[in-house]
């Protein structure tokens, strides 16, 4: 028997390999990075300084030059105040009541609070509006949380490792103004044990108080950006650590239906990828039953709002990865083509694996498409796809459609190769053995092979003995060496 002698008889273009489960895709912010970025403490400061935060119309906006007492009464001079109402929700923090000056504003603000609840002429009139109470709570929360630091001070720590002072710092944020971000990171910290002894039940808690806090769905509903998916809002990523946790059994027994719950409350506060995770609950059963209708609706509105997951698994859907049902989703190969399209534009790696392959066999095309399907693979394999770069490699091998290149295709072969793709580590022990593309140098390729029939890879079962059996003493301990390394010193 001689040694397998040519890489086109080995492995054409490799499968596509299985997709990850992207149950576990969804990145939940850690450290920061570079620095405690100003916008998301200006944004938790602008948060809690909301109307949702008052019992009326207890709003103050933070320090801005349009509300100094000499521009308010340039606008009104000449009439650039947008509505009277808007005048009336000015007020200063240092003088809620208003003074001698001001007093008309707010009397005028106090005959409103009694226009209906108190008997009042008007029937059509609100029965919360703003009263002394709100106004002076209003001012009294602004007045914290501009002089406030401790959000601040709270992610300093945190981005220094200094976690048990990040604790205690966003603990008191959370104590003077509620800060929604400071319970999540609360939570993060309890869960991971830093900075305090590892406590899932706290976590928990800590992320209640942020899922559990008042929402308005119109306002407060995220906004899923596909230029940004991985940009997501406390509330959001409170629901998926959530899930998480409740998914892992992480301190807490293992619950995959509270899993699909706090997927379903992501998907309810804007996140649109977690119609994906939904989806994938329903094709494997995970926290609930297994069907593919409510599987293909999800995916579908997840695709539509730019979720490229959903665009592959839809691919997948239309393709051959499931098995056909009767009242299943329809083998459809131009459809899937579409999707696995679409969702390579947007870079997804293995659509972009998968798009390649169907124009290469031509699946659901007139004939096969090999040189749309070239650029397709070397854009995958230039990003690192080991299935990639093993196809791209075999036409530069076998010199179709791009000029035959043994030195490239070895290149390919060797970057496939390690990061474990099986017929990639065969193809180079091929070229190693043969001297193609390169110097010969069997116990390379011994070794390369070896890995390979590991793997399961038939044709490197059949032709390592004969690679053995050609082997010099020292070639066999350089290979056993290459196998085996020396452990380190420690």
């Amino acid at each position: 028997m001689t040694l397998l002698a040519a890489v086109s008889q080995a492995q054409s273009p490799a499968a596509s390999a299985p997709a990850a489960n992207t149950l576990d895709t969804v990145k939940v912010n850690g450290s920061r990075g570079g620095g405690v970025d100003p916008s998301i403490v200006d944004a938790a400061k602008s948060k809690v300084l909301s109307r949702n935060f008052a019992s009326s119309c207890a709003f103050m906006s933070g320090y801005s030059a349009a509300d100094d007492a000499v521009t308010l009464a340039y606008m009104r001079d000449f009439r650039l105040m947008d509505s009277p109402s808007n005048e009336s929700e000015r007020f200063s923090d240092l003088s809620p009541d208003g003074n001698a000056k001001t007093a008309s504003v707010g009397s005028a603000i106090e005959e409103q609070t009694t226009a209906f609840g108190a008997g009042g002429k008007d029937a059509m009139a609100p029965a919360t509006v703003c009263g002394a109470g709100d106004r002076r709570f209003a001012a009294g929360r602004n007045w914290i949380a501009r002089k406030d630091k401790s959000l601040t001070q709270a992610f300093e720590a945190y981005e220094a490792g200094n976690y048990a002072e990040a604790r205690a710092r966003f603990e008191q944020g959370w104590k003077k103004l509620g800060y929604e971000e400071a319970a999540l990171m609360l939570g993060r910290l309890h869960l991971l044990g830093l900075g305090t002894p590892r406590d899932t039940p706290k976590a928990i808690a800590w992320l209640r108080e942020v899922v559990d806090a008042r929402y308005d769905p119109v306002k407060d509903r995220f906004q899923f950006n596909p230029q940004k998916p991985d940009l997501i809002n406390t509330r959001v990523e409170a629901a998926l650590l959530l899930a998480r946790i409740h998914l892992a059994g992480q301190g807490v027994a293992r619950d995959p239906a509270q899993a699909y719950k706090w997927w379903s409350k992501a998907l309810d506060y804007g996140f649109e990828p977690a119609g994906t995770l939904l989806a994938q609950a329903h094709l494997s059963g995970i926290g609930t039953q297994t069907d593919v209708k409510p599987a293909l609706a999800y995916l579908e509105a997840a695709s539509q709002a730019g979720d490229v997951t959903a665009l592959y698994m839809l691919g997948q859907l239309y393709h051959h990865q499931l098995p056909r049902q009767p009242d299943g989703v329809p083998l459809d190969l131009q459809r899937a083509g579409a999707y696995y399209g679409a969702a390579a534009k947007a870079g997804h790696l293995d659509a972009t694996l998968a798009a390649a392959r169907m124009m290469d066999l031509g699946e659901g095309l007139p004939a096969p498409a090999p040189e749309r399907a070239v650029v397709l693979y070397k854009d995958a394999a230039l990003k690192g796809n080991a299935d990639a770069q093993n196809a791209l490699a075999t036409f530069f091998y076998r010199g179709e459609v791009v000029p035959q290149n043994l030195a490239t295709a070895r290149q390919f072969f060797q970057a496939a190769a390690q990061r474990r793709q099986p017929d990639a580590m065969f193809n180079l022990a091929v070229m190693l053995a043969q001297g193609q593309g390169g110097d010969k140098d069997m116990a390379a390729a011994y070794a390369w092979c070896s890995l390979s029939k590991s793997l399961g890879h038939p044709q490197a079962a059949a032709a390592l003995p004969v690679l053995a059996a050609s082997l010099t003493p020292e070639e066999k301990a350089r290979a056993d060496a290459m196998l085996k390394p020396a452990p380190k010193k420690s």
